[in-house]
């Protein structure tokens, strides 16, 4: 019986004990059998230590086995994982740490003195477990987990027990903690399993962090219940990311469009063999069907899928299947197996084709925002979760993204979204990526703001990009400027953040 995500990492190493569960890339590897003994012993140490069951256990590490063992060892012994973003500065992590209540942080050596400069900001974190050798009141890793039982500790951990808590990208203000069950992360493993078609023999390349829940609860885990083999970066880098797909034959691989982009832009991508490709997925951010086209001549055996979720549903919602990627690229697909995506109004009406609301969905939501009664009550409605999201659905089912709610742009009593107008520019040959946003402004209420990053070697005045969308939308969507920039602020989920875009502008400008 699968009760727990420990339980998958314990029947897996049972059916599969020498094949190769994970491969650090540049690093050491590790069968199904030794993930699962380290996983053991890390349980029992760290309940020898103190942690009991329903305790919050943090940890800070990118993208390693290190990661993978720590969050199976957590869930064996009935724990919550709290897994930290590797980009967050000592201030933002001392406030999720504390927020979340974590009596044990565990850290990749690289973030030692990043971890000692807030721990007397941490009174309820009982002890400190870094990569590296003992001292200065930190136990060492190594030294901890080898101390430990390599049997199963046979913890009461259940479905709908606490899993995990993820922290929220926060693009709209304070982080919040998503609580997610054992049921929320194995029902999006078996709704990855059937509707993406992952398979047994797969070869996973996981390059997005797996502290955001696409990679973990969407490949890291789903590899696990498979008892696939799964190729973790702890960096993104392109070079390493071909040269991976090329050594390791990996067979599935996903990320954001940000990171195909990247990878469409690097020179030597040809010097590569990726025939073993046989799916890749875009998810996060709207890619055109040019793009799609060029992804897939990229990966000349592949089939390409969309998603689009959030933390809050565990994270997958919809799939745009390959047979439609490029008949509706504009287009997140239809909803997963296990899954109800509607189009609601503002009293919570359903609406018709066509017709622009927020997007809700339930099947697999989280059981709500940690300590966070009053969000969790505005996000949860009648066993619906509010996404913020504004979308449609067309005749056949298929749901669009239009806009997030607070990111719609009203200009002289007309609503913009955003959205269509960062795919036009998007569309220009010169651009690499933008986001549009509204800044106030005394005579429209707001303004329609362009910020662009140019393709590498590219030149393009600010006349083209406005002519480019004055030929392809209604005169008041059109930016009244572009701004340029060198990269745009992402969340960990690749999505930009454009509350910091907007404080950035509206920090240079002189008073209107």
């Amino acid at each position: 019986m699968v009760d727990s995500i420990g339980d998958v990492l314990t029947l897996t190493a049972g059916k599969f004990p020498h094949k190769t569960a994970v491969i650090n890339y540049g690093g050491p590897s590790f069968t199904f059998s030794q993930l699962n003994e380290r996983a053991n012993r890390l349980a029992h140490a760290l309940k020898r230590l103190g942690v009991q069951r329903g305790d919050r256990v943090a940890y800070l590490f990118p993208n390693t086995s290190t990661f993978l063992e720590i969050h199976f060892a957590v869930a064996k012994m009935g724990a919550v994982g709290v897994p930290l973003n590797v980009r967050l500065v000592g201030r933002e992590l001392q406030y999720q740490i504390h927020q979340a209540d974590a009596v044990c942080v565990l850290f990749h050596e690289a973030f030692h003195h990043t971890v000692l400069g807030i721990r007397n900001d941490l009174p309820q974190v009982r002890f400190f477990i870094g990569q590296g050798p003992e001292g200065d009141g930190v136990l060492s890793y190594e030294s901890v987990l080898q101390a430990g039982d390599p049997r199963e500790p046979h913890e009461p951990a259940l479905l709908y027990d606490q899993n995990v808590v993820l922290y929220t990208a926060g693009t709209t203000g304070v982080p919040k903690g998503a609580v997610l069950s054992h049921k929320n992360s194995l029902f999006n493993a078996m709704t990855m399993i059937m509707d993406y078609g992952m398979r047994h023999d797969d070869v996973l390349q996981v390059v997005p962090p797996l502290y955001h829940s696409a990679s973990l609860n969407g490949f890291a885990v789903t590899g696990v219940l498979l008892g696939a083999t799964q190729v973790l970066h702890a960096a993104v880098d392109p070079a390493q990311i071909f040269q991976s797909i090329q050594d390791h034959q990996v067979t599935f691989t996903w990320g954001p469009a940000t990171l195909w982009r990247m990878l469409l832009a690097y020179p030597h991508r040809g010097r590569y063999d990726t025939s073993s490709v046989r799916r890749v997925i875009n998810g996060a951010m709207y890619m055109p069907a040019p793009m799609r086209r060029a992804v897939l001549e990229m990966f000349p055996n592949a089939r390409m899928g969309d998603t689009y979720g959030m933390t809050e549903a565990s994270p997958c919602t919809t799939i745009l299947r390959p047979e439609d990627v490029l008949r509706k690229p504009a287009s997140v697909g239809v909803p997963l197996t296990i899954c109800d995506v509607k189009i609601f109004d503002d009293q919570g009406r359903e609406l018709p084709p066509g017709q622009v609301g927020e997007i809700v969905t339930r099947g697999n939501v989280m059981m709500g925002y940690d300590k966070n009664p009053a969000a969790t009550a505005e996000a949860l409605l009648n066993g619906w979760y509010h996404t913020g999201d504004l979308g449609r659905k067309d005749e056949e089912g298929f749901i669009y993204l239009v806009d997030r709610k607070k990111d719609m742009i009203v200009t002289g009593g007309e609503n913009v979204y955003s959205r269509e107008v960062e795919e036009v520019i998007a569309s220009h040959p010169a651009v690499f990526e933008t986001a549009v946003i509204g800044l106030p402004d005394e005579q429209w209420g707001e303004r329609v703001t362009a910020v662009v990053v140019l393709r590498p070697g590219a030149a393009v005045r600010q006349e083209e990009i406005l002519e480019h969308c004055r030929k392809n939308l209604a005169g008041y969507k059109c930016p009244k400027a572009v701004v340029y920039r060198e990269e745009l602020p992402k969340s960990a989920a690749g999505k930009i953040l454009k509350k910091d875009l907007r404080t950035e502008l509206l920090e240079k400008e002189t008073p209107r």
